[in-house]
């Protein structure tokens, strides 16, 4: 290959160290050397300390880069949208009920975590049976029962003799000595049905909360997980299609993009997150952190075998490794730092 450098020793050396490195990396001894440099870099991060090599204002900046500030591609919804279709088309569902995913003790613990939770439970009962639109529903409910009742005792009374006569005459004289009246009892009626029946639900507050003790949260919950539990989960596609799967994708996607990642609060979630970090791990060791991850030396060598030798292997197939290793050799023979050294030997 021609290169700029002119000394012949010097091109020779050049070759060589070329030649040096493409066998280094392609030949038996790549493990080898893979696993000597990652003993050395491990070693060095054991004296180096995460704010010894980054601060969490780096950290900061660039988190703030990619999930706040960087433009996102029109590409990743149709991604989004590609992957729920097979996703939701997939026959490992036909094939995988559901106790096949969470077993019964996992599901216990759930529950169980869930049933201690009261304050949200109370608080949950109480927001529902004082909202206004349960009041409206049930009070109509209760109306509409009262009116139906009064109208089937009309049509009762309608089959006594003389009766039928009487209730048209009554009404007749009620509707000269007040022409409002019935609409006013009509509401009349109404009102009292809507206060008796806001009342009704505030004072079954505490009887519901009696109902639903934790036993019997637990039993439900329970009950429910038995019936459903030996299900395939394909049963479920048929609440959830894949259209509405690939547009609640979508739509929980746009809300981040436009919305969340927008907002004071999105930005102090990263920020506080990042500083506890720091604040736990910033001291020690970049190998202490290793450990609390639970990553070992072991793991990482075994990554670097998988992917290490099949990259070289396309690289140097197609010539490109060679030349990434005289791109990054290249200067320093043509720096005439080696003539000079060349020189000084030669006086």
């Amino acid at each position: 290959m021609t290169t700029s450098i002119q000394h012949p020793v010097v091109a020779a050396l050049y070759e060589a160290h070329v030649e040096h490195a493409l066998a280094l990396l392609t030949g038996d001894g790549l493990q080898a050397h893979l696993a000597r440099e990652l003993d050395a870099d491990l070693a060095n991060a054991e004296r180096l300390t995460l704010n010894q090599v980054v601060t969490r204002e780096q950290i900061k900046a660039t988190a703030h880069t990619y999930a706040v500030h960087m433009p996102m591609a029109g590409g990743i919804p149709e991604l989004v949208g590609d992957i729920a279709r097979v996703l939701h088309a997939h026959p490992i569902h036909d094939d995988t009920r559901l106790t096949d995913i969470i077993s019964d003790q996992q599901v216990r613990e759930i529950v169980n975590k869930a049933v201690e939770m009261r304050e949200v439970r109370e608080r949950l009962v109480h927001e529902v049976l004082g909202n206004p639109l349960l009041v409206d529903l049930a009070s109509d409910l209760i109306y509409r029962g009262i009116k139906g009742y009064l109208a089937q005792g009309n049509e009762a009374a309608r089959g006594i003799p003389g009766a039928s006569t009487l209730m048209g005459l009554g009404k007749s004289v009620l509707s000269k000595a007040s022409p409002n009246l019935e609409k006013t009892l009509d509401e009349g009626l109404h009102n009292y049905v809507r206060k008796s029946t806001k009342a009704t639900l505030q004072h079954s507050e505490e009887a519901l909360l009696k109902k639903l003790s934790d036993q019997a949260l637990r039993d439900l919950a329970l009950d429910v997980w038995a019936g459903v539990k030996h299900r395939p989960a394909s049963d479920f596609r048929q609440y959830v299609s894949a259209d509405s799967l690939e547009e609640f994708f979508v739509i929980g996607y746009e809300y981040w993009r436009g919305e969340l990642r927008k907002s004071s609060y999105y930005a102090t979630v990263i920020d506080v997150s990042i500083d506890s970090f720091f604040d736990k791990y910033g001291d020690h060791s970049l190998v202490y952190l290793l450990v609390e991850v639970g990553v070992t030396r072991d793991m990482i060598l075994a990554e670097f075998m998988r992917f290490a030798p099949p990259i070289i292997a396309v690289l140097h197939g197609n010539g490109m490794l060679e030349g990434i290793i005289r791109r990054q050799l290249l200067p320093f023979y043509t720096s005439g730092r080696v003539e000079a050294v060349l020189a000084a030997r030669e006086g």
